[in-house]
């Protein structure tokens, strides 16, 4: 890993009460990665991308990105500063075409103030148009142009994960954390997942963490991976190492799971 980091967490620890659910996470991502951080349910990998999104300010510890500490900053000034995330279960803007859902991650960045909208100012309108014709432009590149006009809750599981995707690149991140993006697909969904993935860090320039349980998946697009139990890294290495680490298969993986990995 001797790609310069972009985001890195120093001794970070999340308590809630009496419960620690995060201690001393550190991690390295490198700029222009895709990597994982991986464990079993209520491991602490959600609170995790909390932490570093400005959905929780850690009790102890910091968060650096492209240098500089960001630990508690608002979720809008982190999407702001180029850090867009998506959910395990699927957000979208059930009211909404699929256009509209990617035309509200361009508005993180939009130059009219809200309330120009009801007095059609030229200067909204422009940018208005402009916003439109980026979001088409980008349901082109991840291939959704087509359904621009559906109802964003009416298409296909896979292709509302795409969105999903597609809203947070809209925002303009260079750093991007996808938790559980194969969560509920199959086989071959999972596989045009994985080629999507790689197609994005490409075409956007993008750094990709993601929380994820399909072996397959973690395995086959992974260059670097984290394991967490219990709140505390135990492991972290590439795919092979990984893979191999007897204390990762006692804790989490299992034989089987690995041997179909």
């Amino acid at each position: 890993m001797m790609a310069e980091h972009i985001l890195k967490t120093e001794g970070v620890v999340m308590r809630f009460g009496g419960l620690t659910a995060v201690n001393g996470f550190e991690i390295a991502v490198p700029e222009g990665s895709i990597v994982s951080l991986i464990g079993p349910n209520g491991a602490g990998k959600t609170t995790c991308f909390n932490i570093i999104t400005g959905f929780y300010r850690p009790t102890e510890g910091r968060v650096l990105f492209k240098g500089d500490d960001i630990t508690g900053l608002a979720p809008h000034l982190v999407c702001r500063i180029g850090i867009a995330r998506t959910f395990q279960n699927i957000r979208l803007f059930s009211g909404g075409t699929v256009l509209e859902n990617v035309m509200v991650g361009f508005r993180v960045r939009q130059r009219s103030p809200w309330w120009a909208a009801p007095f059609a100012l030229p200067g909204f309108l422009r940018e208005e148009r402009e916003i439109r014709e980026r979001g088409m432009e980008l349901l082109d590149a991840v291939g959704l142009k087509k359904l621009a006009c559906e109802n964003a809750t009416s298409l296909p599981y896979g292709a509302q994960r795409r969105l999903e995707i597609a809203r947070a690149l809209a925002t303009g991140p260079s750093f991007l954390l996808l938790d559980e993006p194969a969560a509920g697909m199959n086989p071959q969904e999972s596989t045009e997942l994985m080629d999507f993935i790689r197609n994005i860090r490409d075409r956007f320039n993008l750094t990709i963490l993601l929380i994820e349980h399909d072996m397959k998946v973690v395995m086959g697009i992974s260059e670097y991976i984290w394991v967490l139990d219990y709140g505390t890294i135990i492991a972290q290495g590439v795919p092979s190492e990984i893979r191999s680490n007897q204390r990762v298969i006692e804790a989490y993986l299992g034989e089987e799971a690995l041997e179909h990995a």
